[in-house]
């Protein structure tokens, strides 16, 4: 009998120790898990993410397509006013996208970037009130600040959740959403200002895209999570996967070589 109990305790160790090796050791496993990992990620952090700068591009642009409804000529824009008005963004956007990065690190991306989508999509509706130059110029220098974080921001948060390889077509898939407002900005903009409503045309297009952003701020704030050791979509498994790949990336980043041709390279690509 004691053989026999000796022999049970022995199988439950070894099937607790395969346990803690698969989570807490590099394996053969580890692929499937990493596999796991980056799809379940791709599906909580892109299409949101990417919803989001597709929105970005058309606020920040859709002043434009606010002129060609008319709104130039309803608050009496004249000389050089409207070509002012594009250029205040920015006047802050180049100088806030450091300190907003800053300020996501202290409060995490899960609250910071929808933050920030809700304030600059608040100050596209109020363009939509106001009733002189003074007051757009006003509005679109504080769109700015808010506006220039989340491009950082988001390729920030990446960081956090994929190793440098990684990041690349991510990057990429992400920056192509403003070729797609580019794309829809004129027929949606059309669409909005063909309202037959209380407001004039340009009107709507600056309150109802306002809102498209904030719908999906409110999506962003539930969904998307700050860092992978914290995230609840994730098995302890595929966590412990995806943090031993990320150290192990990390671990590299001192022994990349420094090379000047590449910095010049860089330099002189202008695409």
């Amino acid at each position: 009998m004691a053989k026999e109990s000796a022999a049970r305790d022995s199988a439950a160790m070894s099937e607790k120790s395969r346990s803690e090796h698969e989570i807490n050791e590099p394996g053969k496993a580890d692929d499937e898990l990493i596999k796991s990992y980056l799809r379940k990620t791709d599906l909580h952090l892109l299409p949101l993410t990417f919803a989001m700068y597709f929105l970005s591009v058309i606020d920040r642009n859709n002043i434009g397509n606010a002129k060609a409804a008319g709104m130039d000529k309803h608050l009496g824009l004249h000389g050089q006013q409207f070509n002012w008005i594009i250029s205040a963004f920015f006047f802050t956007y180049i100088f806030c996208e450091v300190p907003s990065n800053i300020l996501l690190k202290r409060f995490g991306a899960r609250m910071w970037l929808p933050l920030l989508a809700v304030c600059w999509s608040v100050l596209v509706a109020c363009m939509a009130a106001a009733k002189s130059y003074g007051a757009l110029v006003a509005v679109r220098v504080l769109m700015g600040v808010f506006e220039a974080g989340y491009v950082p921001g988001f390729i920030y948060m990446t960081s956090f959740w994929y190793t440098r390889r990684q990041q690349g077509p991510r990057i990429a898939l992400f920056f192509s959403a403003g070729v797609f407002a580019g794309i829809w900005a004129g027929p949606l903009a059309a669409r909005l200002q063909a309202i037959d409503g209380k407001l004039l045309g340009y009107q709507y297009i600056f309150i109802i895209e306002a809102s498209m952003t904030v719908l999906v701020a409110a999506l962003m704030a539930l969904i998307v999570q700050d860092y992978p050791s914290t995230a609840r979509f994730l098995s302890p498994a595929e966590r412990a996967a995806a943090l031993r790949m990320l150290e192990a990336d990390r671990a590299l980043s001192p022994q990349a070589l420094y090379s000047t041709r590449q910095v010049m390279r860089a330099l002189g690509d202008w695409t």
